[in-house]
């Protein structure tokens, strides 16, 4: 009888494991999540780099001034980035592929309901509101899931992730100018809205990377050991404890997640033997909990490759891997934990307060970073929106118009590739890369109501395309260099919240504009202007990151010396 009892306390043992991080595979199914990522990429910017064409169309229909109408691509582009850590919030909750797949229909919905729009006002909350979001909760998660399913080799599925933004871009555009010319700008939202519902099949691919769970089997031997010493009581026998103590084992405190909650609760009384004390309450469900997080692990929206992050190194003790994975949060399981009553929303909404660190506002690094980025963004999207009417104007083609934004999506592609291949080497400086791609692309668009043939617009779309994708390709390895990994998740939270809200007024303020002085030209010299100010306010960047550290590191050295002061006074008050 004892030695079954001994054998069902092995078997429980065997049973009972300790949560540890995956190692994201670096292959195998990954590439399946990168592909999906690539079709999620070439579908939502894909649509948003080609509202220039739909915008002319939008213009004749409704009959607004260029600001309002401008506002339908402004709001679809705010609302795609600024809701960034929101759904990094959802993530968290209910996973990955289940935000992305609302955000598939969510979008669908937005694009097909707003054809039956009877004024611009309704438009805008469908195309823009609704299509947004849609797109918010659809994009985000998949750059998420290259990150999980990839270290070694992240920046090259990364890589390959985001090129679908430029193929979009050359796709959507000859394709959107086609249907304009075959159908209505219905017609074409109907088949837009049915092409970015295939997006809901590419995120299924999202599989959740489950925690390993590693079973401890010196546990079970110790408490084998200890049993035939204790004899059936009622209450524990302090005395018999003394002489044989109960060794405490990690497996007695494994987490089996369950609705999210993280419980395991011991009991000691009216025992037989010491397998009761393996009378562990696990709550099972592992749909929640025992996966990954989004905001758990500091890197994951670290573009570049990891090896190129200071201060991380992939160690190996016992067979457990630790790697990276200091960088996330510690899974400790609580006793009788607090959160085992938290519902959903509560769960979603310190999620997000997670991904909000206020304390960078008082970083000039950050203050000067952040600053840029919103700069860059206020002009970002103007070409993107106003170049095919300007086309127009020119007397050229819509087709042309149309070649303008694939030559744009052409760019963007080789450039995204050409610069995360400079920025793997040592001798690469990302910041460098950065201000002065920024400060060409805003001198070109500065220039852009000089030119005056297609020719030339075609060498200004292949330089403007190549810079926007080194300042989106560098942002998360700029954050890293300059404020430390540990703050990377905060701090891009932070930046795209900013990067939306520019998005929000860029394009209307300019639309006004034009609609002031008759053409495009102040438009343009506004995003010129906005793109290289972005470019320059970040030259002095890292000096001033380099004095923020060094008087950082002065005040705790300060704090250090004060310690030793203050520990007599602390004595005698104990005594």
């Amino acid at each position: 009888m004892a030695n079954t009892k001994n054998e069902s306390v092995a078997n429980k043992d065997s049973s009972q494991r300790t949560d540890a991080p995956p190692a994201p595979p670096d292959g195998g199914w990954g590439w399946v999540v990168t592909f999906s990522s690539f079709m999620v990429s070439f579908l939502v910017d894909g649509v948003c780099f080609t509202f220039g064409l739909l915008f002319t169309e939008f213009l004749e229909y409704f009959g607004e001034s260029k600001g309002k109408t401008s506002l339908l691509g402004s709001v679809l582009n705010g609302a795609y980035l600024s809701l960034g850590p929101v759904v990094a919030a959802f993530c968290n909750r209910f996973g990955c592929r289940r935000v992305a797949i609302a955000g598939g229909i969510t979008a669908f919905l937005g694009f097909f309901l707003c054809s039956f729009s009877p004024n611009l006002d309704v438009m805008i909350f469908l195309y823009g509101f609704v299509g947004g979001a849609g797109f918010g909760f659809m994009y985000l998660p998949s750059i998420v899931m290259v990150g999980y399913y990839f270290e070694k080799k992240r920046a090259f599925a990364t890589g390959i992730a985001v090129c679908g933004s430029g193929i979009g871009g050359f796709v959507f555009a000859p394709l959107t100018a086609f249907l304009l010319e075959k159908f209505s700008w219905k017609g074409t939202l109907w088949i837009l809205s049915a092409l970015v519902l295939n997006g809901v099949v590419f995120v299924q691919a999202f599989r959740p990377l489950h925690k390993k769970e590693k079973t401890e089997s010196k546990c079970s031997k110790k408490i084998q050991s200890k049993d035939e010493a204790l004899k059936p009581f009622s209450a524990l026998d302090l005395e018999l404890c003394d002489k044989h103590p109960i060794y405490k084992c990690r497996s007695v405190e494994a987490m089996h997640a369950s609705n999210g909650k993280q419980d395991s609760v011991v009991r000691l009384a009216q025992s037989q033997d010491i397998s009761k004390l393996n009378d562990v309450r696990l709550r099972h469900e592992r749909n929640h909990s025992d996966t990954l997080k989004p905001l758990e692990r500091k890197d994951i929206f670290y573009s570049g490759s990891l090896k190129n992050i200071p201060h991380t190194v992939e160690t190996s003790t016992n067979g457990n891997r630790s790697s990276m994975h200091s960088l996330s949060r510690n899974m400790d399981v609580d006793v009788e934990s607090a959160d085992s009553d938290e519902n959903a929303c509560s769960k979603v909404a310190s999620s997000l307060a997670s991904s909000f660190d206020f304390s960078l506002l008082k970083s000039p690094t950050f203050i000067i970073y952040g600053l840029s980025c919103f700069l860059c963004m206020f002009g970002f999207f103007i070409p993107f929106n106003f170049l095919p009417d300007l086309a127009k104007d020119l007397k050229l083609e819509k087709t042309q118009g149309a070649l303008l934004i694939s030559i744009i999506g052409v760019s963007n592609t080789v450039a995204r590739l050409l610069v995360g291949f400079i920025t793997d080497r040592p001798w690469a400086n990302s910041l460098v890369i950065n201000n002065l791609a920024l400060m060409i692309g805003g001198v070109t668009t500065f220039a852009v109501p000089f030119y005056n043939s297609f020719a030339i617009l075609v060498i200004y779309s292949i330089v403007f395309g190549a810079s926007i994708a080194a300042f989106v390709s560098l942002r998360s390895i700029i954050m890293v260099e300059l404020m430390g990994i540990e703050k990377l998740t905060n701090a891009f939270g932070l930046v795209v919240l900013c990067q939306g809200l520019s998005s929000f007024i860029g394009s209307p303020i300019a639309g006004s504009l034009s609609d002031k002085t008759g053409t495009y030209n102040i438009t343009f010299y506004l995003a010129g202007v906005t793109m290289f100010m972005a470019g320059a306010l970040c030259i002095p960047l890292r000096r001033v990151a380099r004095w923020e550290g060094l008087q950082t590191t002065v005040i705790q050295a300060e704090i250090r010396e004060d310690e030793p002061e203050q520990s007599p006074m602390l004595n005698d008050k104990t005594q």
